[in-house]
């Protein structure tokens, strides 16, 4: 429904309305093609029937014993008088303009649709530019006009809201520290974006005239993050640990995301085969988020692997462990080049998912890949390849990219607001599977013609019968020269400060500093790119100056 109030006051439209509308005119254009289909069915049998009196008596009489006392006889006469024929050729023709009306309504009513689909992403894509512009604008008002300063402002605000939703957690008798992020989730993507522009200005990858994007921010980030790194060994150990487990049987999109929430165990992914009908198999590989924990400082599912993929480079991006891992895993499981590939990722995961399905093109036939809760808006995919994204406004995660998700007819971003029973704001973070897929069964009560085409396909594609899964540990190996462990917990041999004191930015990569490479993938960087360790200041290993 369109609302148009007034002369001079905005046009308020109710895209979840219109939405139902397309849907509607979809289902009613549905109903008009099984009419053209009868219409056809009914031509036809009446074309071959009545084409000679022969087939007409064949058809419709009883052989006669005796020939006609008339002298006429429709088993022996081979056509039919000039007034049957006229008679004949008049209804042909009048079943052919029922079924070109009837073609014609139903091109019209699924023009219509697809036109107020798109003219739904359309008016949701200029509002969503029109709203960050604004917030970002009076960020850098409330700042000084100063980009430090709207960064400020940013975390003002939303330390401010969230502080807010804590007292009302409070007062409900349902006391949530969760409410501070969930609270102030409005403000989330513009301060990211009033941040990034202030950490990004050090990334020394980007160009001078380029405004620093959450991307180069992650960069900076991600190099203070190397001196742990450094810790451990340049590859991740991925090995098979389990087959068998009782993993939910994938069947459409809401159980390919269970099959990512049953994966309890620390640094695990799983990988199910399922053989369709005629043979031919779909492999799902599902992935799960970050997992930080101080006993578990080796899984791959790590920071340094969130900063590695939230980069802008998609060579950067697939030297994360966690995709690198993924790719091993999909290797040892034995994928086919030619099998169809389903990815399915919560959270970091679907960061991985994205960037192995762009990373992998001639390795893995990636078909679709369904995202929870993953801030992946800089993730370009190569045609061919669908994607549906789903998140929970509040859950912060998704946000982290500062941007919206693209939309085009291979990609589907679904966004959604799970409130409190009482009707506020959610009290806890809705970052969780469950969350996401609460939000994936209410955006399918409203109906959307492109979402409902990409269950279809997840549909189709996993349409079979399933296999027992794989589960793979993944995880960082020590480096014995300056690490020990302590069961998972990995402690410096040294508790000197991996970094030279005075150093402008601890960690930072510097210019033609060699990076790791990807299993199967070259690696970028200078010479010696398959080592993680850069020359320390008197030209020795990295690993002598950490010491």
């Amino acid at each position: 429904m369109v609302v148009v109030r007034g002369g001079t006051e905005a046009t308020t439209v109710e895209t979840a309305a219109v939405v139902a509308q397309a849907v509607a005119l979809g289902a009613r254009a549905d109903l008009v093609a099984r009419t053209v289909a009868a219409l056809r069915d009914a031509r036809d049998s009446v074309g071959l029937t009545t084409a000679t009196p022969t087939a007409f008596g064949g058809r419709f009489a009883a052989p006669a014993p005796f020939p006609a006392t008339s002298g006429w006889d429709v088993h022996a006469t081979p056509y039919w008088s000039a007034e049957v024929r006229a008679a004949r050729a008049a209804a042909l023709e009048a079943f052919d303009l029922a079924i070109g009306v009837a073609e014609q309504q139903e091109g019209g009513l699924r023009f219509l649709a697809a036109r107020l689909h798109q003219a739904v992403r359309v008016y949701d894509d200029g509002d969503a530019a029109a709203a960050a512009l604004w917030q970002d604008l009076a960020l850098l008002v409330g700042g000084g006009m100063s980009p430090t300063g709207a960064a400020a402002a940013g975390l003002g605000l939303v330390l401010t809201t969230g502080s807010a939703g804590f007292l009302r957690s409070l007062l409900l008798g349902r006391p949530s520290w969760g409410a501070i992020a969930s609270t102030g989730g409005a403000f989330h993507a513009a301060t990211i974006r009033a941040l990034s522009r202030v950490i990004g200005l050090a990334d020394e990858d980007r160009a001078w005239y380029q405004m620093p994007t959450a991307g180069n921010a992650a960069s900076v980030l991600r190099g203070f993050m190397q001196p742990l790194r450094d810790r451990f060994l340049p590859d991740p150990e991925v090995r098979l640990v389990d087959t068998g487990r009782a993993l939910p049987t994938p069947t459409d999109m809401r159980s390919a995301l269970g099959a990512v929430s049953a994966l309890d165990t620390d640094s695990t992914l799983s990988i199910q085969k399922i053989v369709k009908d005629d043979g031919t198999p779909t492999w799902l590989v599902a992935i799960p988020g970050t997992q930080i924990w101080l006993n578990n400082l080796r899984t791959v599912f790590n920071m340094t692997s969130n900063y590695d993929l939230a980069d802008d480079d998609l060579a950067v991006r697939a030297q994360a462990d966690s995709a690198r891992a993924t790719i091993e895993a999909m290797r040892q499981a034995g994928i086919g080049p030619g099998d169809d590939v389903v990815l399915v990722g919560h959270s970091q995961g679907g960061m991985v998912a994205t960037t192995v399905a762009a990373a992998s093109v001639g390795t893995y036939n990636v078909r679709h890949v369904v995202t929870a809760g993953s801030p992946v808006s800089n993730h370009g995919l190569p045609p061919g390849i669908k994607a549906t994204h789903i998140e929970t406004q509040g859950e912060g995660v998704s946000d982290t990219d500062g941007a919206e998700n693209p939309a085009t007819p291979d990609e589907v971003t679904v966004t959604g607001v799970l409130p409190a029973p009482d009707g506020g704001p959610p009290i806890e973070v809705p970052h969780s599977v469950h969350f996401h897929q609460e939000v994936l069964d209410a955006a399918v009560e409203v109906g959307d013609r492109g979402l409902e085409e990409h269950l279809a396909d997840v549909e189709r594609l996993l349409d079979g019968e399933a296999e027992e899964p794989f589960v793979y540990e993944a995880r960082l190996v020590p480096d014995p020269d300056t690490t020990f462990c302590i069961g998972d917990l990995a402690v410096p041999r040294s508790l000197t400060p991996p970094w030279a004191p005075g150093t402008p930015f601890p960690g930072v990569p510097t210019p033609g500093s060699p990076s790791p490479g990807v299993p199967g993938f070259p690696a970028t960087g200078g010479p010696g790119a398959g080592d993680l360790t850069a020359p320390g200041p008197d030209g020795g290993e990295g690993d002598d100056d950490a010491r």
